[in-house]
């Protein structure tokens, strides 16, 4: 076993440089795997102690931000660590040699990697330490809008960082991509479109999270305004995807922003009433709607305006003080309510499609036959 073990270490001691006789290389050896075994096996207590200590001086003033590195940096600090590892025990092992080349690319590969893991986690938290609860909506979008901008950055840097290190330069990457530039224009068309519209979106602002709008006649709750797509929540509970390009392309009616809402309505009520009790009605139920607080009453209409096949139309148009679409349905429904009460006090019935066929008396019938 002895005899192996030193023909191994006598071909290490004449592959690696600066090494003098087989006991140095068994004390390298013993030394280096010492050291990859004391990191590895304590990476997870090293990157809690390496955190503590950056939340202490870095984030010491905000707890929120604390936890926010603490969730970014720790395991992918775990992780270099482990690399580190596997790096300084080469080092002190071999210093110089073949050996040292392929374990020096890894550890430059895992810094790399490292880092963009970092930063990707940190702008995946939810920013609650840069925002607070009372900025908009619309600020909150675009932040994770840019963010999700800044990953997309982070990742290709890394991977051209990462192509550097086997030799292949950003320039070549470029050069070929030039080569099938019509090909990756066409393919991308679609995408730097969406892109392009999602920013309009941002910074146009017709709409944020939460707010209710109708694209194309159809009406749902902004969820989410990615990079690619909007998210809609339909009214009868499904999701529904928008490319950026078609939100931004359409007409948008953004129903959160209105200031006031409209109620016209048509009554219809039967022929048999007399236009006294039409006028009485009108009256009526014009200083109904005055008697609401949520109505505007520079703007009130109450008019017999039509007369239709099986009913006198009664017109009522005005404007109620309610932006909100729930407290808006809630009045409607509450001031429907009132009108049938008034109209069952007045004794006025409302008429519903009917057509009355009248027959001639039978003998009118008979003389004029003759």
């Amino acid at each position: 076993m002895s005899d192996r073990l030193n023909s191994i270490l006598s071909k290490l001691v004449t592959s690696i440089e600066g090494v003098k006789d087989e006991k140095e290389m068994l004390l390298r050896l013993i030394i280096g795997l010492a050291v990859f075994l004391l990191l590895a096996l304590f990476r997870k207590q090293i990157s809690k102690a390496i955190v503590w200590l950056c939340t202490k001086t870095i984030a010491r003033k905000s707890d929120v931000a604390q936890r926010a590195l603490v969730d970014a940096l720790s395991v992918p600090l775990s992780f270099f660590i482990f690399v580190f590892g596997i790096y300084i025990s080469t080092e002190i092992i071999a210093p110089s040699g073949e050996i040292r080349n392929p374990v020096l690319l890894i550890f430059k590969l895992g810094v790399i990697f490292s880092i963009s893991w970092f930063l990707i986690n940190f702008i995946n938290s939810d920013f609650s330490f840069v925002l607070s609860d009372d900025d908009s909506k619309t600020k909150k979008t675009a932040v994770n809008f840019i963010s999700n901008l800044i990953k997309i950055f982070i990742v290709i840097l890394s991977s051209l960082l990462m192509l550097e290190q086997f030799g292949i330069s950003a320039t070549r990457v470029f050069a070929a991509l030039g080569i099938g530039g019509v090909a990756v224009a066409f393919a991308c068309k679609d995408a730097v479109e969406n892109l392009l519209s999602g920013f309009i979106i941002i910074y146009d602002k017709p709409f944020e999270v939460d707010d209710f709008i109708k694209i194309d006649n159809e009406a749902g709750q902004v969820e989410e305004i990615k990079i690619r797509t909007t998210r809609l929540r339909m009214t009868d509970g499904s999701q529904k995807i928008y490319p950026n390009t078609t939100v931004a392309n359409s007409a948008i009616i953004n129903l959160s922003r209105m200031s006031h809402r409209l109620i016209n309505e048509n009554l219809g009520i039967e022929y048999k009433h007399s236009s006294k009790e039409i006028n009485a009605f009108c009256s009526k139920l014009k200083e109904l709607i005055l008697s609401y607080d949520e109505s505007d009453k520079s703007d009130v209409r109450v008019n017999f305006t039509d007369y239709s096949d099986s009913s006198l139309d009664i017109e009522v148009f005005f404007y109620v003080d309610i932006p909100s679409l729930q407290d808006y349905l809630t009045f409607k429904s509450k001031f429907n309510c009132d009108v049938k009460t008034l109209a069952d006090d007045m004794n006025i019935d409302f008429a519903f499609t009917s057509r009355s066929v009248y027959f001639a008396n039978e003998l009118e019938v008979k003389n004029n036959a003759k």
